[in-house]
């Protein structure tokens, strides 16, 4: 599904002409007392998500996320799992190329799919109301 990536993941940023704002770090360190780890979570995947489509909107062909090396268990949610988790997604289909990721321990590189080649995505569209029958 993903290429394999191994050695030092800074060598993705010249290999795929990656400028900064291609590179997500998704080391946010501390965070708000009032948020709680699950919330926090869903916010590594709503990032992403966002991002994707940033980059999609700019022409950009590639996105680096660092979520670093998992130290924690199988089974065990972080960034790194939850990035992972919503590339093998069905919602990360429109967004990106899976043959042209990188899945790195430390980073994962998404190919972008072309704006033009694939119909708009659903937070692309304007909300309208439906031409009812009157």
């Amino acid at each position: 599904m993903f290429q394999s990536g191994s050695g030092n993941w800074t060598q993705y940023r010249s290999q795929f002409n990656l400028s900064r704002s291609d590179e997500i770090d998704l080391h946010f360190g501390k965070r708000d007392r009032g948020l709680s780890y699950w919330e926090a979570m869903t916010g590594v995947t709503d990032v992403v998500v966002a991002k994707l489509n940033e980059a999609r909107r700019n022409g950009r062909s590639h996105v680096m996320f660092v979520h670093g090396a998992s130290t924690s268990r199988p089974g065990k949610t972080t960034a790194r799992s939850q990035v992972r988790s919503f590339m093998r997604s069905k919602d990360a289909t429109p967004l990106i190329d899976r043959r042209g990721c990188v899945q790195h321990e430390t980073v994962f590189v998404a190919k972008l799919r072309s704006t033009n080649a694939t119909k708009p995505l659903a937070t692309d569209v304007i909300d309208r109301p439906a031409m009812g029958r009157g």
